[in-house]
């Protein structure tokens, strides 16, 4: 919870902040980051392949897989990232940045509106 804001509706001090942009944003994020790794994946893949021909089959398997699981998960950490920057910057602007837990209220600091 947040100290020193209130409810304007009910003056309640239960306020926690929402971070719906943040977390929408992030989500959204992972997504297209992991959709536009797959470039990542199929590289990581080959050079996975390529360094697991030491290992034989098995190795070149194991490499290409490990290579494009590696390329998928920067993506998507990527994209996550960049994602929740952006969402940031919805929350209080566009979005409400808090919510009462007394009354259920949501509302910025410098508007009375819902």
């Amino acid at each position: 919870m947040i100290r020193d804001i209130q409810c304007p509706q009910c003056s309640g001090c239960s306020v926690v902040e929402r971070n719906v942009g943040r977390k929408v944003g992030g989500a959204v994020g992972t997504v297209a980051g992991s959709l536009a790794g797959s470039s990542g994946m199929l590289a990581g893949g080959e050079i996975g392949g390529t360094l697991g021909t030491i290992g034989g089959p098995p190795g070149m398997i194991v490499g290409g897989l490990a290579g494009a699981l590696f390329g998928a998960l920067v993506g998507g950490a990527a994209g996550c990232a960049a994602g929740a920057k952006a969402g940031e910057s919805l929350d209080g602007r566009v979005l409400d940045r808090y919510e009462c837990l007394s009354c259920g209220r949501t509302f910025n600091l410098d508007s009375n509106s819902d």
